[in-house]
């Protein structure tokens, strides 16, 4: 990380779900409307913190990014805004979860954005360990004051960004992109997905709207995409994706990298490299490669931590993950991977945590009738 700290966000982005607003989607919410959000003295206080070239508390998840991979929301951030400095509030930029409708449920994900999930905490009391409480309703939304806020400030917004739950699976997206993509064109439409969609609106639209971002969200291949995003039917996730390398003007995949897949990244990390290579195209935004593969190497929870391994797994990834090395690469990839093997081999066994993630995903085995043991065989 930088001597010289700085970031963005909390200037001119907010993030908001039906919990709250925020700077964004690592920095705790409060539940105001985006009109109050503002002026609110938490964004004044960070805003003030990060102009004097301190490192908020809040901001301590980007600074364990940076440790270990090198990169973070901040640095992404700064690149999006090429490295400008603001000193005023000046929100150009939504992260909008307007529901947390989803056909998927992932072991990395919790019932905010799953309503999958959340289900699944009522009916097995034992969850809220690491969840808490679910939620009342079956599914949750944003306040109608904030949703009127968006409608209303198009015009001054240059991005927004659906996500969810699942965006193309949301009542309401479909409206409010079109209304976008018919009055705001300028404004740049970024969407995060699990590629299971199948409805000819997100195919249409992405050959007729050159404003429109994707994002996917891989983070297991075949057979193991089904127990750690329960939901997954990988023929489709994987029809889609190759089609959106080929078809969408700009691509990326985002990997989150935990204890549960991280046997299972050399077939993520050929699978990135390839549709960079199908989506090679002047159009993409990342030049030559048409397609970026990012990565989130998960520290929170820690039971998920991507290190939190029994001893004999530390020993077996460290082997594994040294030979993916050898894999053709791009420079993130790479990155990423030097990390992660830094990462496992300072590593030490912690037996609590161990049997936390242990218990964790044997509730959700016995509810899903799954075995998520077999993701720690190691793949060839």
């Amino acid at each position: 990380m930088s001597d010289n700290f700085y970031c963005p966000l909390p200037f001119k982005h907010a993030f908001i779900d039906s919990t709250g607003v925020a700077a964004c989607c690592q920095t705790p919410r409060y539940e105001v409307s985006l009109d109050e959000w503002v002026s609110h003295p938490k964004l004044l206080e960070l805003q003030q913190a990060i102009l004097n070239n301190k490192v908020a508390n809040v901001c301590q998840g980007c600074v364990e990014q940076e440790d270990l991979q090198g990169q973070s929301l901040r640095t992404n951030s700064l690149r999006d805004y090429n490295d400008k400095r603001f000193t005023e509030t000046d929100i150009d930029f939504i992260d909008f979860r307007s529901f947390n409708i989803c056909n998927f449920k992932c072991r990395s994900c919790n019932p905010e954005f799953s309503h999958g999930i959340g289900q699944e905490v009522k009916k097995n009391p034992k969850l809220e360990r690491y969840f808490g409480s679910a939620p009342e309703s079956k599914t949750v939304s944003v306040d109608d004051e904030n949703v009127n806020w968006i409608k209303a400030n198009l015009h001054s917004l240059k991005r927004i960004m659906f996500t969810g739950g699942e965006p193309t699976r949301i009542p309401g997206v479909k409206l409010l992109i079109e209304q976008i993509k018919n009055n705001y064109p300028d404004v740049q439409v970024l969407i995060t997905s699990n590629a299971s969609f199948q409805d000819d609106f997100w195919y249409d639209l992405t050959r007729t709207f050159h404003n429109l971002h994707w994002t996917v969200s891989i983070d297991a291949i075949g057979d193991a995409a089904s127990i750690i995003r329960h939901g997954s039917n990988w023929d489709i996730i994987e029809k889609n994706v190759r089609w959106l390398a080929k078809h969408s003007y700009s691509l990326d995949i985002n990997t989150v990298v935990t204890n549960l897949n991280i046997f299972h990244l050399g077939k993520i990390l050929e699978f990135g490299r390839e549709m960079q290579k199908q989506s090679a195209t002047p159009l993409g935004k990342n030049g030559d490669l048409g397609c970026r593969h990012q990565f989130f190497v998960c520290t929170r929870p820690y039971y998920l931590s991507a290190d939190n391994l029994s001893e004999d797994l530390l020993a077996s990834a460290n082997i594994y993950l040294q030979k993916l090395t050898t894999l053709d690469l791009d420079e993130e990839q790479s990155q990423m991977l030097d990390g992660l093997i830094q990462q496992i081999s300072d590593a030490s066994y912690n037996a609590n945590l161990w049997e936390k993630q242990h218990d964790y995903n044997l509730q959700l085995d016995n509810m899903r009738n799954e075995n998520h043991k077999i993701l720690y065989e190691v793949q060839k």
